[in-house]
Protein backbone atom coordinates (compact mmCIF):
# COMPACT_ATOMS: atom_id res chain seq x y z
CA UNK A 1 0.00 0.00 0.00
CA UNK A 2 1.29 3.53 -0.74
CA UNK A 3 0.16 7.25 -1.11
CA UNK A 4 0.43 8.18 -4.69
CA UNK A 5 -0.31 11.54 -6.59
CA UNK A 6 -1.35 11.96 -10.41
CA UNK A 7 -0.91 15.41 -12.06
CA UNK A 8 1.25 18.11 -13.96
CA UNK A 9 5.20 18.09 -13.47
CA UNK A 10 5.96 21.75 -13.40
CA UNK A 11 9.93 23.11 -12.89
CA UNK A 12 10.11 25.85 -10.47
CA UNK A 13 11.02 28.40 -13.28
CA UNK A 14 7.67 27.41 -14.48
CA UNK A 15 6.07 28.31 -10.99
CA UNK A 16 7.25 31.54 -11.12
CA UNK A 17 6.41 31.98 -14.56
CA UNK A 18 2.89 31.60 -13.94
CA UNK A 19 2.92 33.67 -10.45
CA UNK A 20 4.47 36.04 -12.53
CA UNK A 21 1.63 36.64 -14.96
CA UNK A 22 -1.00 36.77 -12.22
CA UNK A 23 0.74 39.61 -10.33
CA UNK A 24 2.51 37.57 -7.23
CA UNK A 25 5.18 39.11 -5.90
CA UNK A 26 7.55 35.52 -5.52
CA UNK A 27 11.11 36.87 -6.05
CA UNK A 28 12.19 36.78 -2.69
CA UNK A 29 10.75 33.38 -2.11
CA UNK A 30 13.16 29.89 -1.79
CA UNK A 31 11.95 27.25 -4.47
CA UNK A 32 10.14 25.06 -1.96
CA UNK A 33 8.16 28.02 -0.96
CA UNK A 34 6.24 28.43 -4.34
CA UNK A 35 4.32 25.62 -3.46
CA UNK A 36 2.67 27.27 -0.43
CA UNK A 37 2.13 30.78 -2.30
CA UNK A 38 0.53 28.66 -5.34
CA UNK A 39 -1.88 26.80 -2.90
CA UNK A 40 -2.30 30.32 -0.96
CA UNK A 41 -3.08 31.55 -4.76
CA UNK A 42 -5.35 28.52 -5.19
CA UNK A 43 -7.46 29.09 -1.96
CA UNK A 44 -8.12 32.26 -2.45
CA UNK A 45 -9.39 32.32 -5.76
CA UNK A 46 -11.88 29.40 -4.32
CA UNK A 47 -9.59 26.85 -6.63
CA UNK A 48 -10.21 23.50 -4.88
CA UNK A 49 -9.39 20.88 -7.69
CA UNK A 50 -5.64 21.45 -7.93
CA UNK A 51 -2.95 21.27 -4.88
CA UNK A 52 0.46 22.02 -5.39
CA UNK A 53 2.95 19.64 -3.90
CA UNK A 54 6.61 19.76 -3.57
CA UNK A 55 8.22 16.71 -4.13
CA UNK A 56 11.36 15.05 -6.81
CA UNK A 57 10.70 13.35 -9.76
CA UNK A 58 12.09 11.35 -10.94
CA UNK A 59 12.54 10.36 -7.39
CA UNK A 60 15.40 11.56 -5.76
CA UNK A 61 16.85 13.25 -9.30
CA UNK A 62 15.10 16.95 -9.22
CA UNK A 63 13.03 18.64 -6.94
CA UNK A 64 10.03 19.68 -8.79
CA UNK A 65 6.04 20.82 -8.17
CA UNK A 66 3.55 18.76 -9.30
CA UNK A 67 -0.27 20.41 -9.82
CA UNK A 68 -2.12 17.64 -8.28
CA UNK A 69 -5.41 16.21 -9.50
CA UNK A 70 -5.85 13.43 -7.39
CA UNK A 71 -4.29 12.04 -4.39
CA UNK A 72 -4.98 8.69 -2.43
CA UNK A 73 -3.78 5.38 -0.93
CA UNK A 74 -3.09 2.91 -3.45
CA UNK A 75 -3.73 -0.82 -1.71
CA UNK A 76 -2.77 -2.21 -4.89
CA UNK A 77 0.63 -0.20 -5.36
CA UNK A 78 4.06 -0.06 -3.53
CA UNK A 79 6.80 2.47 -4.05
CA UNK A 80 8.23 0.01 -6.70
CA UNK A 81 5.65 -0.81 -8.91
CA UNK A 82 2.49 1.82 -9.04
CA UNK A 83 -0.31 1.43 -11.07
CA UNK A 84 -0.73 5.06 -13.05
CA UNK A 85 -3.54 7.08 -12.92
CA UNK A 86 -5.00 8.13 -16.66
CA UNK A 87 -5.34 12.11 -17.34
CA UNK A 88 -9.36 12.12 -17.97
CA UNK A 89 -11.04 14.53 -20.29
CA UNK A 90 -11.73 16.83 -17.33
CA UNK A 91 -7.96 16.91 -16.18
CA UNK A 92 -7.26 18.27 -19.95
CA UNK A 93 -10.35 21.10 -19.55
CA UNK A 94 -8.45 21.97 -15.95
CA UNK A 95 -5.04 21.99 -18.10
CA UNK A 96 -6.46 24.20 -20.89
CA UNK A 97 -7.05 26.95 -18.08
CA UNK A 98 -4.20 26.40 -16.54
CA UNK A 99 -2.28 26.99 -19.71
CA UNK A 100 -4.37 29.78 -20.20
CA UNK A 101 -3.27 31.16 -17.38
CA UNK A 102 0.43 30.60 -17.27
CA UNK A 103 1.20 30.87 -20.21
CA UNK A 104 2.83 27.32 -20.99
CA UNK A 105 2.53 25.37 -23.62
CA UNK A 106 0.96 21.84 -23.52
CA UNK A 107 4.23 19.59 -23.84
CA UNK A 108 5.22 21.87 -21.30
CA UNK A 109 3.05 19.66 -18.51
CA UNK A 110 3.65 16.32 -18.29
CA UNK A 111 1.35 14.18 -17.13
CA UNK A 112 2.43 11.84 -14.19
CA UNK A 113 1.59 9.66 -11.09
CA UNK A 114 4.03 9.28 -8.44
CA UNK A 115 4.16 7.07 -5.69
CA UNK A 116 5.35 8.29 -2.05
CA UNK A 117 5.44 11.71 -3.09
CA UNK A 118 6.27 12.58 0.50
CA UNK A 119 9.14 9.58 0.71
CA UNK A 120 7.64 7.95 3.92
CA UNK A 121 8.27 4.31 2.82
CA UNK A 122 11.86 3.34 1.87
Amino acid sequence: MVFKIAGWVLRFEQVRTWLGKQGRKHDHLENDDLMIDLNRWFEERGIDYLWAVCTDYPRGVQSVIVLARRQREDHKSTVSHCYRVRETDTDRDVKKQVLEESGLADEDLPWVTIADPFFQQH
